[in-house]
């Protein structure tokens, strides 16, 4: 039977996600400053341990907690909405002492040393970065760079609190931030083929929670990872070393298997969260199979057999970026299943004129490979046909593969190739990303949406122009009208006050002579 070549263009509904509640830990896990395990998320409200209606606790000794995107090219922004710390702001007092008693530390990143945001509102906006008192609310904490995540470190003493605070967690698209695509997630684990050493780098945890006990090890879960995942050929002993380029770096790791899968990892048979610098990993003599910040920064050696696969994490905890070299030791040797074609390239990217994506491909050569099926995802997860490219069959010549995708909207779109053999057998590619920004279309995007006070409408234009933008309740009935100006090619960003609504669904329209957008805000 003749295979048939389609381009299906399949209209995905974005994923409906129901805001949660996060309050902040009072006690760090297993001697750390870490109260809990690193959560990815876009969207909840977030809360001091006494959630929303009790006071904080007293004697929290600066324990933090993470959060980061869980979609690629975001970041998370921390919107605050009450807040009340026991003490005083004194801008004359000296440093660290311009907040006393109780305050809140923000950092940019995923680690406890992350650099402190010092952008508080001037109401309490130290020298040191802290927020404290009670300052005049809203005002916004946001990330950047490649991690996405931001560190909320808490502090109080041993008597008096207050009512502490409230802040809406949400992300908004960013340049640089996590792709989605990098091996910082275990779905996106790098496959070890052999025993060589193999050099690395890490900028973030990338846009999954995962690799964290909530114990002694891996205590608070991932914050500069990188994944890989290997096969046992031989049967023998297995070692491994991480070698930081700094050696004033200190680097952590978790082993997982044998034959865990990403979604069911497990616990770790192997991990070490030693806060010791220098070079660490599994090796002869060492006995215990876990250790905590206090361990010397070795496990014991695995006794591994033909045919085990394992995913191995190892983390970075001081954010320098100076990489590392992973090398291994032993007398079993390492395989992997890599892709049946030599793959030199796959790219996508977005056109905004044609408003869809191309995508790209090419091999350096090819045996027996029947054809390529082009698939496509939302979540990075769960993919769907788009349509089928066929091989070159064997070839040591270059190949160069190119398909367009009328991809419509807004958001990150996830590709991978399904490579098939002449004898039905299958391999994937790794997973690349394109992020279709709102500023790359004539879209509205609205944050930060559920929203307690203020929003803000922000779209792209193509032309300059004057336009009408006008706020419905959940009826149609219009209960706020305005003109506006719009900028050619800019950021138009308009502020919608909120604080005298009542709770409900309200709709944003903005009329032109050009274009007639909607959106949608949640008022809590």
């Amino acid at each position: 039977m003749k295979r048939i070549r389609l381009i299906a263009i399949v209209a995905v509904l974005p994923l409906q996600l129901t805001a949660q509640t996060y309050t902040h830990p009072t006690t760090g896990i297993a001697s750390e400053y870490v109260g809990t395990c690193q959560t990815a998320t876009c969207t909840g409200t977030y809360y001091d341990n006494g959630g929303a209606g009790g006071n904080y606790a007293d004697n929290i000794p600066s324990v933090y907690r993470v959060f980061c995107p869980n979609s690629a090219g975001n970041c998370v922004r921390l919107t605050f909405t009450q807040m009340s710390m026991e003490g005083m702001f004194d801008p004359a007092g000296p440093t660290p002492l311009d907040c006393y008693y109780d305050y809140l530390t923000i950092g940019n990143g995923p680690t406890q040393n992350s650099p402190v945001i010092d952008q508080a509102p001037s109401s309490a906006a130290t020298t040191t970065g802290r927020i404290c008192g009670a300052p005049a609310v809203p005002f916004t904490y946001t990330a950047t760079g490649a991690s996405g995540c931001l560190t909320v470190r808490m502090t109080s003493d041993i008597s008096l609190n207050s009512t502490g605070f409230t802040a809406t967690v949400s992300c908004v698209p960013c340049a640089g931030g996590p792709n989605g695509t990098d091996n910082n997630d275990c779905s996106n684990a790098t496959p070890i083929c052999s025993n060589a050493n193999v050099g690395a780098n890490s900028t973030g945890p990338g846009i999954a929670a995962e690799g964290c006990s909530g114990s002694v090890c891996p205590a608070g879960g991932e914050n500069h990872s990188n994944w890989f995942r290997f096969t046992i050929q031989t049967t023998g002993t297995f070692n491994f070393t991480i070698n930081p380029s700094n050696a004033a770096d200190d680097y952590d790791y978790t082993l997982y298997g044998p034959g865990v899968t990403c979604g069911a990892l497990g616990a770790p048979v192997r991990c070490s969260d030693s806060g010791l610098t220098g070079a660490t990993g599994l090796a002869a003599g060492a006995v215990d199979n876990s250790e905590d910040v206090n361990g010397d920064k070795l496990t014991a050696t695995l006794n591994a057999v033909a045919g085990q696969t394992y995913y191995l994490m190892v983390d970075e905890w001081t954010p320098t970026g100076a990489g590392y070299t992973l090398s291994f030791s032993g007398t079993a040797s390492l395989d992997c299943t890599i892709l049946p074609v030599e793959l030199k390239d796959f790219s996508a990217q977005y056109i905004q004129e044609a408003e869809s994506v191309d995508l790209y491909w090419s091999t350096e050569s090819e045996v027996n490979n029947d054809y390529f099926t082009l698939e496509k995802s939302r979540d990075g997860k769960n993919f769907e046909f788009v349509t089928f490219v066929d091989g070159a069959g064997t070839t040591n010549h270059e190949q160069m593969y190119f398909v367009n995708d009328r991809e419509n909207e807004t958001g990150v779109v996830y590709y991978r190739l399904k490579q098939t053999d002449f004898d039905g057998k299958e391999a994937y590619s790794k997973v690349v990303s394109v992020n279709i920004v709102p500023e790359m279309k004539d879209e509205v995007y609205i944050y930060p949406s559920p929203t307690q006070e203020d929003c803000f409408v922000s779209f792209y234009s193509k032309v300059e122009e004057t336009a009408e933008m006008n706020i419905l309740d959940a009826t149609g009935k219009v209960i706020e009208t305005r003109n506006i100006q719009i900028i050619k090619g800019g950021d138009n960003n308009f502020r919608v006050e909120m604080a005298s609504f009542r709770k409900g669904i309200y709709f944003v329209q903005i009329t032109s002579e050009t274009k007639s957008l909607s959106g949608k805000i949640v008022k809590e």
